[in-house]
């Protein structure tokens, strides 16, 4: 009786080890939030460098993530675009299967069209303003939503903000640290708690360029993220560099 105890405890404690070796919780996907800037303080140049880099991003998708494309809020006659779509979490962790691997080619087919709609240099003509701010109010509700996921936000952008509240084209007139301790206060800076900030595109040589990142970086940090000097580029060549330490 007591042999087949032990064996019984033996054989339970196997099964529970074989259990623990393949029990690694299958991959739950990466949100990756893209901003678009194609106004016209950016040149076809810069343009076809952002769409190069996010169709890098694209390719480098896994089975499980999640894309967003937010097109850089603006004012005229046409609102600003966006497209949000993700692949199945894997039903295992490691290799997908051959459906999953297929679903994800798919994805990021439609993904690709999806970015040629939204770099459309004729829609740029009609762009009046950019409104970085109510890009990133609309990303931090998307990246809300991202729940478990961890969270890239990737600008494609100069980052000059020109709307009729603040307009960076003069340094002068970039507003300092009172401007935002008002909108903290006033609960107008949306959260941004644990998603990773890249920025590429912005102007990093002039004084005005200077003074736009400074303004963002204390932006950023109120907002409860932080963007590394690697981070905030003018060009970024390697989309496996559109990533936090860390993350």
């Amino acid at each position: 009786m007591r042999s087949i105890l032990v064996a019984s405890t033996l054989a339970v404690v196997a099964i529970g080890c074989d259990n623990a070796v393949g029990s690694e919780p299958p991959y739950q996907g990466h949100s990756y939030i893209v901003g678009i800037d194609i106004s016209g303080s950016r040149n076809r140049t810069e343009l076809d460098e952002s769409k190069k880099l996010l169709d890098g991003v694209i390719d480098h998708l896994q089975v499980g993530d999640h894309l967003t494309l937010i097109e850089v809020y603006q004012g005229g006659r046409v609102p600003a675009r966006q497209w949000s779509d993700s692949t199945r979490t894997p039903r295992k962790s490691g290799a997908p299967t051959a459906s999953e691997k297929r679903r994800l080619e798919d994805f990021k087919e439609i993904a690709r069209m999806q970015t040629s709609i939204l770099f459309d240099s004729a829609r740029a003509r009609g762009i009046l303003s950019t409104d970085i701010f109510g890009t990133l109010s609309r990303a931090a509700d998307y990246a809300k939503a991202s729940r478990n996921r961890g969270t890239t936000l990737l600008l494609l952008s100069d980052m000059m903000n020109e709307t009729p509240d603040v307009m960076m084209t003069h340094k002068a007139d970039i507003p300092g640290n009172r401007w935002i301790r008002e909108l903290a206060a006033e609960k107008r800076i949306p959260r941004l708690e644990g998603v990773c900030v890249v920025v590429a595109g912005a102007d990093v040589t002039t004084e005005r360029g200077a003074a736009i990142r400074d303004f963002w970086d204390k932006y950023f940090e109120v907002a409860g993220t932080h963007v590394s000097p690697d981070n905030y580029r003018n060009m970024i060549s390697d989309p496996a560099e559109v990533a936090c330490s860390g993350s």
